[in-house]
């Protein structure tokens, strides 16, 4: 008797194998960084390399269509986040009105599906980050070149190296059209982008009323932690904090251990290589492994080091407090979003390949 084939699901999974993400992700994360120490800038390469971690949180979807689409959508939309952000760095509370607005959109983008969610995730943590990062010398332009540049590196390595995918066929004009209108008529996106919006407002209010060296990680948890398509916000809000306490130490560790300079990129190919594997584990594991990576490039320009990790720490808690208090427990009909959504037909869907954020 012949025995049955595998299943679809089980023979998709044996054809994408982990090991090609482990390998993006380390040359993707490492390589930008060594070729600032290459050239004498350091922060320029940590830039890049910011990018190029953006690029590979969206790459982690088995189609390789999808991945191609996602990582464009997301480079572009990143691109255009930092240079907003950019703009606006150092200007107050006109930062203040346009990370809200870039908020509300990101929300309304996260019910059009998984590519338009990230890109829209892309877009508003760029702009978060290029406004609240220390003042560069740097023309306003660069930094989304090199945040592109590092996307751009991404898409690259996920160019087709096999045979093409089988075409699936494309739904009618008609039917975009449906689903435009009705994502414009349906109260579920508006809500969600609202909701984000709120609280990014006043995640932006807080580092503005406060003084903040780094005022970009509270709402940047904000934003991690408030999104409807990656799960329960209580959940990823504790998973969050635990996933950065992890995080924190294992960067402690690093800063106590190598010496700063050409012996990081060993590092951060590390790192990266980690990245994809405990992402696929769960939320906490992700954070865990994301956490380090983002301190050891953001401390490349200031050489905090654990000074650093203390406050990052802190910010995340507040972050992770003030979505769930003002995102979910204070916040109407919260704990409705989904079932109304599914209602009206606008679904959010939770991105294939594992947890973002």
């Amino acid at each position: 008797m012949d025995r049955p084939g595998p299943r679809p699901a089980a023979r998709a999974a044996r054809r994408y194998l982990p090991g090609t993400e482990t390998v993006r992700a380390a040359v993707a994360l490492a390589t930008p960084l060594a070729v600032g120490l290459a050239v004498h800038h350091p922060e320029y390469g940590a830039l890049a390399s910011l990018g190029g971690l953006f690029g590979v949180l969206a790459a982690m979807a088995p189609a390789r269509r999808t991945r191609l689409r996602t990582v464009t959508a997301c480079l572009l939309l990143g691109a255009a986040g930092a240079a907003l952000g950019g703009l606006v760095d150092g200007r107050g509370w006109t930062a203040f009105g346009v990370l809200t607005a870039l908020a509300l959109l990101s929300g309304m983008l996260s019910s059009l599906g998984r590519t338009a969610s990230l890109a829209g995730l892309m877009l508003l943590l760029n702009a978060v980050l290029a406004a609240g990062v220390p003042p560069s010398t740097a023309p306003w332009w660069l930094p989304p070149l090199l945040t592109a540049g590092g996307g751009l590196l991404v898409l690259v390595l996920c160019a087709p190296t096999g045979p093409p995918e089988p075409r699936t066929r494309h739904a009618r004009t008609g039917a975009p059209a449906r689903r435009l209108h009705a994502f414009l008529r349906s109260p579920a996106p508006w809500h969600y982008g609202l909701r984000l919006a709120l609280c990014v407002a006043l995640a932006e209010a807080l580092v503005l009323l406060v003084p903040y060296e780094r005022a970009y990680w509270v709402p940047v948890t904000v934003v991690f932690v408030l999104k409807p398509d990656l799960g329960s916000v209580l959940s990823r809000a504790l998973l969050r904090a635990a996933g950065t306490a992890a995080g924190l130490l294992a960067a402690a560790a690093v800063f106590a251990a190598v010496p700063r300079g050409w012996w990081e990129v060993p590092v951060l190919m590390l790192l990266g290589a980690l990245l994809p594997v405990l992402s696929r584990r769960g939320y906490g594991f992700q954070t865990a492994a994301i956490t380090p990576v983002i301190l050891l490039l953001s401390d490349l320009s200031n050489l905090e080091g654990t000074e650093l990790a203390g406050q990052l720490m802190t910010d995340s808690l507040i972050g992770c407090a003030i979505a769930l208090v003002v995102g979910h427990a204070l916040w109407p009909g919260a704990r409705r979003t989904a079932r109304d959504t599914a209602a009206t037909g606008v679904a959010f869907v939770r991105p294939a390949g594992g947890p973002i954020g």
